[in-house]
């Protein structure tokens, strides 16, 4: 509740609410508002893993379309591809509807997608696909999202400890200011999200030539 109003505040004077900033304010001003936008989406993910881990995180299930949420999510993140000039593309096929919590749905989707543009160079290319994995290899029916990139990739030794909380399987050179602010919990919160919806995570990686994670 303090940082919802802190960034309240923030927004507004930024926006001109209260009138034009002055010229050395301005500058201050808005490295104040993004540290501030950070601090919360760092909490929030705090508050997230707390919850997953003491079994509170709670579902509101719906008819979700999977294909409307990963539509949503990259039309949300595409300013943070282009900025580096990254190709962002989608891929969504016509499946049956979910029965699941969009938020919780959207959560995952920009957690895969955001770590996608992270880790991937600049003038990289990343792909979202959405559609029924092969019943032959997943028989009973199973809704499928990829997230797939050229990026730097993850050795075979980090593969078996990516999902774990506070980790960082690259260096800070591979980070960069312009995408969502991490503190190596998103594949965590991610996973856990999954798995109270019944699904499962895998994650395929060559390292310097890219990534690709599945949900199912």
């Amino acid at each position: 509740t303090p940082l919802t109003s802190i960034v309240g505040y923030l927004d507004l004077f930024s926006e001109g609410r209260f009138g034009d900033l002055p010229p050395l304010i301005a500058r201050p001003m808005a490295s104040v508002r993004r540290n501030a936008h950070r601090l919360k989406r760092l909490v929030d993910d705090m508050l997230n893993v707390s919850r997953i881990e003491s079994g509170k995180m709670i579902l509101r299930r719906e008819s979700v379309d999977l294909g409307d949420v990963v539509r949503a999510v990259v039309t949300e993140l595409m300013p943070l591809a282009d900025a580096r000039k990254q190709k962002l593309e989608t891929h969504v096929e016509r499946i049956s509807e979910l029965d699941a919590d969009r938020d919780k749905l959207h959560q995952i989707a920009v957690n895969l997608v955001s770590n996608a543009i992270r880790y991937t160079e600049d003038q990289g290319a990343i792909d979202v696909h959405v559609d029924e994995a092969p019943r032959d290899r997943y028989p009973g029916g199973w809704a499928r999202l990829r997230v797939r990139d050229n990026g730097v990739g993850i050795a075979e030794a980090d593969r078996q400890r990516i999902f774990d909380p506070f980790l960082h399987t690259q260096p800070a050179k591979h980070h960069t200011s312009a995408g969502p602010d991490s503190a190596g919990l998103g594949l965590y919160i991610a996973r856990g999200l999954i798995e109270l919806h019944g699904g499962l995570i895998t994650v395929d990686s060559t390292p310097d030539i890219g990534t690709e994670f599945t949900v199912l």
